[in-house]
């Protein structure tokens, strides 16, 4: 056992409180592996890491450590969590509409996604839309320490009507009747999800007058949502318009996610209930639905709406000269959020809405922290001077006082693990291959 000091600290806990001068104590309980004698059973899991914050607080000169950070100029706050992110998104170029580069490649693709994720400072993710179980593949590895990455909270693939909005990205899970949608749920959900995510609208439509059209009947609406909730499994509703907010809202749903329009009155009945908002508003920036957009959003934050911050494309974008993680924060400021709300939108109320014990700096808490120069809390755009992000108390970067200490590597030594979609990874792939159908079962063919 060994600790970390992170000392000189200006500490935002999560839930609003500000320490000035304060300290982080990071306890390192890691067990080194050990290979088995010869006459034992071979490990089933490798150690992992056990890592805590032991202490949060103002300064005490009372911790022996291995190892003092000097963190003087700079805000240490909970590791973000986005909750609406697909890590297998692809160049925007390249043709999704069938798996044509395999799942193996996929895999690989989705975790250099993860990868990038964790530096940007996401330690956290709720993964919507991923096909063949690659997600929960992450997760596990992730959980086992094969790898190192973010913690993954998978959700499995996205349920749509047939032939319904995104049927052109591979991965969904379309279905006609509510049958139909039960038994696919109950085959997903037994592989290990934490929530479901379900597409319930369509585009605007001229011969709906503008409105949003409702794709899924209400009949799939309440048989989905329901056979989530008897999993235990939270449910969020790609949702716009109010005829398809309303149904959500009537049906359960724990929270709606792009809602690029809800009227005033459904705002107040989701802040009554409970239900969380998940607006992704670097869906809609840059496009002729971005007013309308915020608009809503300045609505739902004077209603008393909980938001939580989440991308639906890759957090490590490209954006506005920042990443898209961090563009979210800053929209939401500009919707009428206060720096410290958008902090906490990408903290506390994200864990709350993902239902995970994160999100927040606390005494024997998960030891996940970014560190950033400035006061994010006065100047949202602070977060942009990212210095550190740690993870299960282990550095994934850190350049504070000149320092360039880079721990983590997916890459060759000095390159940024960074580029969103604006990486092809498909070109020159091997494409268009048809496995053997005896490489797999028909059970486990399911998208």
């Amino acid at each position: 056992m060994s600790r970390t000091i992170y000392k000189n600290a200006r500490i935002i806990t999560g839930t609003g409180e500000v320490i000035e001068n304060g300290m982080i104590v990071v306890n390192h309980k890691q067990k080194d592996f050990e290979a088995p004698a010869p006459d034992e059973k071979p490990v089933k899991i490798a150690p992992s890491t056990g890592d805590t914050i032991e202490y949060v607080g103002a300064w005490a000169d009372c911790w022996e450590a291995e190892e003092t950070v000097d963190v003087s100029g700079n805000t240490v706050l909970p590791g973000l969590i986005d909750c609406a992110a697909r890590l297998d998104t692809l160049y925007a170029g390249a043709d999704d509409y069938v798996d044509n580069i395999g799942i193996a490649y996929r895999t690989y693709i989705s975790y250099r996604n993860a990868a990038e994720a964790l530096n940007c400072g996401v330690t956290t993710l709720r993964a919507q839309g991923m096909p063949n179980n690659i997600d929960i593949a992450l997760k596990n590895a992730i959980n086992k320490t094969m790898f190192f990455g973010p913690s993954i909270l998978a959700t499995g693939p996205i349920y749509a009507v047939t032939a319904g909005k995104g049927h052109e990205k591979y991965g969904l899970i379309e279905c006609s009747g509510t049958d139909a949608f039960r038994a696919q749920m109950r085959i997903h959900v037994s592989r290990g999800l934490e929530g479901v995510t379900l597409q319930v609208t369509g585009d605007r439509l001229a011969t709906l007058g503008g409105e949003y059209h409702k794709e899924m009947s209400d009949a799939e609406i309440n048989a989905l949502i329901k056979q989530a909730a008897g999993a235990e499994k939270p449910t969020a509703v790609r949702a716009s318009g109010d005829l398809s907010v309303d149904s959500c809202i009537k049906a359960g749903a724990h929270c709606i996610q792009e809602g690029y329009w809800i009227g005033e009155a459904l705002l107040t009945k989701m802040a009554e209930r409970g239900v969380a908002y998940v607006p992704c508003l670097v869906t809609s920036a840059g496009t002729e639905m971005e007013a309308e957009h915020k608009a809503v959003v300045s609505a739902a934050i004077r209603a008393g709406v909980k938001i939580a911050v989440g991308t639906e494309i890759l957090p490590s974008e490209p954006m506005a000269g920042t990443v898209a993680v961090i563009r979210e924060m800053e929209l939401l400021v500009e919707a009428g959020m206060s720096p410290m709300e958008a902090i906490q939108a990408a903290t506390t109320s994200a864990a709350k809405v993902c239902k995970c014990k994160a999100g927040v700096l606390e005494n024997g808490g998960k030891a996940d922290f970014v560190i950033v120069e400035g006061k994010p809390d006065e100047n949202i755009s602070a977060m942009r001077n990212m210095k550190a992000v740690v993870k299960s108390g282990r550095r994934v970067f850190n350049q504070m006082n000149g320092e360039k200490e880079r721990q983590f590597h997916i890459h060759a030594p000095l390159y940024e693990v960074s580029g969103g979609a604006a990486v092809d990874w498909t070109e020159g792939a091997l494409m268009g291959v048809k496995e053997p159908a005896n490489y797999n079962t028909e059970w486990n063919l399911v998208k």
